[in-house]
């Protein structure tokens, strides 16, 4: 049996009163590592760069076997940028390749860079005409209960790799979701940790890591996932937010 366990946290209050996103997690994982693995959230809230939260929102629920799916992960490829121009000329590339148009990765880009408070989730985007497609506000659509299927072999692999941080790891799990539900054909990110300056696209199946995507010390960041139509909005929030995924390393 696995339990989704989801944590959300706040500097001057909870999000929904005006407190400012500090971090995020989503895990799926078994009884014998709720313990410790509910510490090590807190204590990303409580030690965050971007603050020490005082509002924490921890949320754990049963999940039935039978309601999980596995997906393969998305392939990893790395892009040095120069300087963050190239990392968005690249960026910009990647999408287009993968059918995206023009308007809709200029539109998705200026949403991310005119952000003036950071979303907890994502702003979903038409490939063809670029207007926004999802009603959620400053909330975004926020992508759950998703793991590898086998975290310490996934660990074992980045780490041999040379990505011991839980950043790669995180985000190729989530991307990984992304690009499994129906009609998403990309996604575009950077952190908004300040410290973070990796960026990366997912699209045509393929992870592209972009190692500059803003400069070092802005916390500004968010995501955008490209959305092909017609498309049922309601069903591809749930399948992102309530879906039980497992993301296995071997398929």
């Amino acid at each position: 049996m696995l339990y989704s366990i989801r944590m959300r946290s706040a500097k001057g209050g909870a999000h929904e009163y005006g407190g400012h996103h500090i971090s995020g997690a989503e895990r799926l994982i078994t009884k014998q590592d709720l313990q410790k693995i509910t510490e090590t959230l807190i204590k990303r809230a409580l030690n965050h760069e971007k603050g020490r939260a005082d509002f924490i929102r921890l949320t754990i629920e049963e999940v039935k076997p039978k309601d999980i799916i596995t997906i393969p992960m998305l392939k990893m490829e790395t892009y040095n940028a120069i300087d963050v121009n190239d990392g968005h000329k690249n960026a910009c590339d990647f999408l287009a390749n993968a059918g995206i148009s023009k308007m809709a990765i200029d539109n998705a880009m200026s949403s991310l860079l005119s952000l003036k408070e950071n979303m907890r989730g994502a702003i979903l985007i038409d490939v063809t005409t670029g207007k926004r497609l999802d009603n959620t506000g400053m909330r975004g659509i926020r992508v759950s209960r998703m793991d590898f299927k086998d975290t310490l072999q996934a660990k074992k692999h980045f780490d041999e790799l040379g990505y011991t941080d839980n950043h790669v790891q995180e985000a190729l799990v989530l991307a990984s979701k992304v690009l499994s539900a129906p009609n998403v054909i990309g996604e575009l990110c950077w952190s908004d940790d300040p410290n973070y300056i990796i960026g990366y696209v997912s699209a045509n199946n393929i992870y592209h890591r972009i190692t500059k995507m803003k400069p070092l010390h802005s916390s500004q960041g968010g995501r955008v996932f490209f959305v092909k139509t017609p498309v049922d909005i309601t069903a591809l929030q749930n399948y992102l937010e309530r879906q039980p995924v497992l993301v296995d390393i071997n398929l």
